[in-house]
């Protein structure tokens, strides 16, 4: 099976302007929610605010992310408007909203372990989203879903490099701004590459699901 192509996986995001607004409308929210308390200060009370929001509405954010780009790799189809993909994923929000207490909760226990535990249990759940989207799974089915889909070696490294490659520059960014207070500018850079971290990692996620899917199945 062909590996996901890096070209494919960039420029998705701005073929269709609805991806990339997804991604900067989440970020942005995160943005407002880390102002109430960071997602690691946890002893800040309002850090229930913060985690509290992220739950709910990283379901949403992500199921319309996920099946708007299901729809952009085949080429675009107006029938499926920013809209239509809400009402799609909000059918799906309990699912989805389940699974990400489960794998939240899977991971930051496997994080206390010496870390590597919580790094592995989040790339073998990495597909559980795009399972639950467009193959209709259940949470516990999506996350079984996505352990199938990740049990090689090669799939797992495949994910770490690509995953990390998303995210570096939002990392990167965000390492070298405790040092350099960079004021508004930086804020809104922040926020920029976060959009991009979201855009990428949730295209390569979601083309590498599709590549075991028919191009007919799906909700």
């Amino acid at each position: 099976m062909p590996s996901v192509r890096a070209s494919e996986v960039i420029s998705l995001p701005f073929r269709r302007p609805a991806l990339f607004g997804v991604a900067l409308g989440f970020s942005a929210i995160l943005y407002l929610l880390n102002l109430q308390a960071g997602l690691y200060d946890v002893s800040n009370p309002r850090w229930v605010i913060t985690m509290g929001g992220l739950v709910l509405l990283s379901p949403l954010f992500n199921g319309a992310f996920i099946l708007l780009a299901r729809q952009a790799k085949d080429g675009p189809d107006p029938r499926l408007s920013l809209g239509r993909a809400l009402s799609r994923t909000a059918v799906l929000y309990g699912p989805l909203v389940a699974g990400e207490l489960v794998v939240n909760l899977g991971v930051a226990i496997g994080m206390l372990l010496f870390v590597l535990p919580g790094i592995y249990l989040g790339l073998r759940w990495s597909l559980y989203k795009q399972a639950i989207l467009v193959d209709g799974k259940g949470a516990v089915a999506g996350m079984r879903v996505s352990f199938e889909r990740t049990h090689s070696g090669r799939a797992l490294v495949e994910l770490f490099v690509a995953l990390s490659v998303c995210y570096a520059p939002t990392l990167a960014f965000g390492y070298a701004t405790m040092a350099v207070q960079l004021g508004v500018a930086g804020e809104i850079v922040a926020i920029l590459l976060s959009s991009l971290t979201f855009a990428w990692a949730n295209t390569f996620l979601t083309l590498r699901y599709l590549r075991g899917v028919p191009a007919s199945s799906g909700a």
